[in-house]
């Protein structure tokens, strides 16, 4: 990793599924990352970079109007609805798992690590920052 990638994005609270969290946010246009939530259900960082992928999807089949087209029969998965498979881009995503390289990852990336409180977001084990 280069210096130029390290300190440019920045830690903010927010709320996600009703609980307090945090995200970071890029502060620079030369950042890796599109943004970074702490989920705190999963006890994991997810990290959506700016490289982007194709990959296929199915999506919700619809008419030239714009409604929803009925499946001829109920499908092997439940669904009533038609779906089709288009390809689409996406960005990569990332999840780290493990305490330590989560408090790594902020440290070499949040210009404000220091003076944000982690401890108040995450679960006591992490309590150690």
């Amino acid at each position: 990793m280069t210096e130029k990638n390290q300190g440019n994005m920045m830690i903010v609270s927010q709320e996600h599924l009703g609980k307090k969290t945090f995200s970071l946010i890029p502060v620079t246009t030369d950042c890796p990352f599109v943004e970074c939530m702490y989920l705190p259900d999963r006890k994991e960082l997810a990290i959506i970079s700016k490289v982007k992928k194709d990959t296929f999807h199915f999506f919700t089949k619809v008419d030239v109007q714009g409604d929803v087209v009925a499946a001829k029969k109920t499908r092997a998965n439940g669904k009533t609805h038609a779906e089709e498979r288009k390809q689409i881009e996406t960005f990569y995503e990332y999840y780290l798992t493990s305490e330590k390289d989560i408090l790594e990852f902020i440290k070499l990336f949040a210009l404000n690590s220091e003076g944000f409180k982690i401890s108040n977001y995450i679960e006591p084990v992490l309590k150690k920052v």
